[in-house]
């Protein structure tokens, strides 16, 4: 009887430690992310390979860049505003559209970090060949999308961003996507 609570009490603490280790991965994986950003390190969407000029993003991406740049730091964004950068947010999809409840999340996250502090001009571009890459994936199909949402993650805890807001504009952003 002794033997079996011993091995019970050694699975238990085997299982805990694992589940450390696995934490203590996702800290390292992160740290690293946070200093290819700081190095200027580019981004893990690479665009496809074409005889013609890169494809630009859709021209409601840079409008996005537009609103998201807009925002002033200590300005409380109105209903308004959000509902805008929420419909500017669906028309930069050029397949399947996001859901209307998505893209606002989104955008009141993006707000909500953008009223604290805004990206600079660099982590913004950045950030919407990011987006551009998650809600389009046909146009990079060498895409890392994990490697994407951990680098979304990176580029706003790198600005100043909490760890809480930052991986809540990640699952904000992964919520456009979502089947």
């Amino acid at each position: 009887m002794k033997s079996v609570i011993v091995l019970v009490a050694l699975f238990i603490s085997a299982s805990g430690f694992a589940q450390s280790d696995q934490i203590i991965k996702r800290h390292a994986k992160e740290q690293v992310q946070q200093n290819n950003v700081r190095q200027g390190v580019p981004p893990p969407t690479q665009p496809p390979p074409s005889a013609s000029a890169p494809a630009a993003p859709p021209p409601s991406l840079p409008v996005v860049k537009a609103d998201l740049a807009a925002i002033k730091v200590g300005a409380t964004i109105n209903a308004d505003q959000k509902q805008k950068l929420a419909n500017d947010i669906i028309a930069g999809a050029q397949g399947t559209k996001p859901t209307q409840a998505a893209a606002l999340k989104l955008a009141a996250e993006l707000a909500n970090a953008f009223s604290m502090k805004p990206l600079s001009s660099a982590s913004l571009g950045r950030f919407i060949q990011e987006l551009d890459a998650v809600m389009n994936p046909s146009k990079f199909p060498q895409a890392k999308m994990d490697a994407i949402y951990t680098d979304m993650q990176a580029i706003f805890q790198d600005n100043g961003s909490d760890r809480k807001q930052a991986v809540a504009i990640v699952e904000a952003t992964k919520g456009l996507v979502a089947k």
